[in-house]
């Protein structure tokens, strides 16, 4: 059986000229899960969307900078660092290809965000000063290590099914989360402080967010067993 192609969209920076990159750990993960990883830098035009989302066999949304708040219906916290909006709205396309297809789709960190904006979600836009609690979701200084917590997984989802655990210990890397989740979005995993850890679509064949970097945990068991799962959704998508 062919291996699954996996569009993995880019960061998008516009400084002067716009700058795409995407982090190697990504990569390495899709291929330590046995699928192709193909690097995604945001387009504008809908048919080549559609040409995109055809030739694809999964969909992961990387880690990023800030959605801008317009896109969810709110103004800008000071705290907020958003990014252009080219990266968003041609991902939010792109998602919305997926699910029509029923293509798998993971979003990582940021991307978890964005899938629950894409369906008409809001998100906390500054944990320390909208929640306020001692729990740190995010390291103060690259001179320290990646901050890790508990996250609780929701009995009787996709999530608890893949990891076969109730909680597992996650590396964390973020100042936004999901606020009111979209209508169609079940919250399956939480923080110890309320916050949400994890999004899926029930109906669908794999559409999973989670607020957490598995790529930066590349030898937990609980990301070899994310991405193999999410992997093996793609090879049943596969229609090349």
């Amino acid at each position: 059986m062919k291996p699954p192609l996996i569009g993995i969209t880019t960061g998008y920076e516009q400084h002067g000229e716009p700058v795409v990159s995407l982090g190697q750990r990504y990569i390495r993960a899709v291929e330590r899960a046995g699928g192709v990883p193909v690097t995604l830098a945001p387009l504008q035009e809908q048919r080549l969307l559609e040409h995109v989302a055809h030739l694809l066999d999964g969909l992961i949304i990387s880690g990023g900078r800030d959605i801008p708040p317009a896109l969810y219906g709110e103004d800008k916290h000071p705290d907020t660092d958003p990014l252009p909006e080219d990266r968003p709205k041609f991902e939010i396309a792109l998602v919305h290809l997926f699910r029509e297809m029923d293509k798998p789709v993971l979003g990582i960190c940021y991307g978890c965000q964005l899938l629950n904006v894409a369906f008409g979600g809001t998100l906390i836009q500054h944990i320390p000063s909208q929640i306020g609690n001692g729990l740190k979701h995010r390291r103060e200084s690259t001179q320290e290590p990646p901050a890790r917590h508990i996250v609780r997984i929701r009995a009787g989802s996709l999530l608890r099914e893949i990891l076969g655990k109730d909680e597992i210990e996650i590396v964390s890397s973020h100042h936004q989360a999901v606020k009111q989740p979209a209508p169609c979005l079940q919250v399956t995993a939480t923080a110890p402080d309320g916050v949400v850890e994890a999004v899926e679509l029930e109906d669908a064949r794999f559409f999973v967010g989670v607020q957490w970097h598995p790529e930066m945990d590349p030898e937990a068991e609980a990301t070899g067993r994310l991405m193999h799962a999410f992997i093996r959704a793609a090879s049943e998508a596969i229609t090349r």
